[in-house]
């Protein structure tokens, strides 16, 4: 029995240790690739810790080359701007076309101003014939377009009313021979008033109607050569007949056109002006006008102080002498007209300006040689195809070719004229 219990006491330690034996075999493989892969691990955050030390190095540094080479480039542009300048070789300006000139002042100019215009009829020469009663037409002696003296018969008319002012004309007429024979005393003097103011009263009437003083005359005398009611119509003076608006046997209403009665001896051109002008013309200003190829000098008679609703235009008025009747109405013309300058201007041609960012007009100016500064100018006129400035002082040289090279150059520094 005690032996039973040495063998099974022998087997439960062999078994012990057999089982030891495997635990150890088995696990001790896991325990060593755990610890190894930790070690790796270890290994390889060391290495970021280090990469990304290194990376945070050089960024910092990167950072630092790019902050310093911003504030180079800084302080570049706002030397650069404060200058406000722009440098060049006298072999760059000559490759860019450059030329600089030095600012004079400019006294005793004229201005030409230039604008379209058109010749008219002088309407102060001009008639327009009209029936001042109804009347009928007897007989025409005038065509159209010819060429009449004053006095000259138009045509001949027929009118009751006018037979009627005539009757009462001659009966008035009357009455007052016989109060002025009598005497004033003898017909009282209400009465001899009364017969004087219808004589007149009848002969202003057949004025009023178209009748002359000669034609009452002749009326009155008896030596009248028309029939009662029949009156001529004259040209009251000389001209052209540009328009006849009737015929034999035609009945013409009160106030009806006969015809249109124009002396062209001197014509009139209308100029249409912008208005932005604004400089007023003084009566009498010496002009040149084209018309047709052919020049003819005249002076200005009238300025206009409205703008036309329309055109949005101020009106020129000229006088052309039209002696050999080369002109007529409706031909279109070019005007010149020629104004005094009172004050001293300075005049850039076009290729001097250029305009700023802001929409601004400038010029550059050398400032030394082979040194440009931008500067700002006004524009206050346009006078002969160059431009009046204001904003500039004698002596001053200024670039008048080639300022767009400039201002490309002065684009690529960021330059603004307003220090923005």
């Amino acid at each position: 029995m005690l032996v039973k219990l040495k063998n099974k006491k022998l087997i439960f330690t062999k078994k012990t240790l057999i089982l030891s034996v495997l635990m150890t075999l088995f696990f001790s493989p896991i325990v060593f690739s755990e610890t190894h892969v930790h070690d790796e691990h270890m290994e390889q955050d060391e290495h970021n810790d280090h990469e990304d030390d290194d990376h945070k190095e050089h960024e910092d540094d990167d950072h630092k080359d790019h902050k310093d080479s911003s504030e180079n480039n800084n302080d570049e542009h706002e030397e650069h701007e404060e200058n406000g300048f722009v440098k060049m070789s006298s072999e760059q300006q000559k490759m860019a076309g450059i030329k600089v000139e030095r600012i004079v002042t400019q006294s005793n100019l004229s201005q030409t101003l230039s604008a379209p215009g058109e010749v008219v009829n002088d309407l102060y020469n001009t008639t327009l014939l009209t029936t001042q009663v109804d009347s009928k037409v007897i007989s025409r002696q005038v065509v159209l377009g010819q060429y009449v003296k004053k006095g000259s018969l138009i045509a001949t008319l027929y009118s009751l009313d006018i037979a009627t002012a005539q009757n009462q004309l001659k009966v008035s007429m009357s009455e007052w021979q016989r109060a002025r024979t009598l005497g004033k005393k003898t017909v009282g003097a209400k009465r001899f008033v009364s017969a004087k103011a219808d004589f007149e009263k009848g002969k202003s009437l057949l004025i009023a109607y178209g009748f002359n003083h000669d034609l009452i005359e002749q009326f009155l005398s008896g030596k009248n050569s028309y029939k009662p009611g029949q009156y001529p119509v004259l040209a009251p003076h000389d001209g052209v007949i540009l328009e006849d608006n009737f015929q034999s046997g035609q009945f013409l209403s009160a106030g009806s056109t006969i015809a249109l009665l124009v002396n062209e001896d001197q014509v009139w051109v209308e100029a249409l002006v912008a208005p932005e002008m604004g400089q007023r013309i003084p009566i009498n200003t010496k002009a040149r006008i084209i018309i047709k190829d052919k020049t003819f000098n005249a002076k200005v008679i009238h300025d206009s102080h409205a703008i036309d609703e329309v055109t949005r235009t101020r009106k020129i008025r000229l006088l052309i002498k039209n002696t050999d009747h080369l002109l007529h109405a409706g031909l279109f013309a070019t005007v010149f007209i020629e104004l005094p300058l009172s004050d001293k201007v300075i005049l850039l041609p076009e290729t001097a300006l250029m305009r700023s960012s802001d929409g601004d007009w400038t010029v550059f100016i050398e400032q030394e040689t082979g040194v440009f500064k931008q500067q700002e100018v006004e524009l206050e006129n346009t006078i002969n195809g160059l431009h009046q400035i204001k904003g500039l002082k004698a002596g001053q040289r200024v670039a008048t070719e080639g300022a767009f090279f400039l201002a490309s150059e002065m684009a690529k520094g960021g330059f603004d004229p307003h220090n923005h």
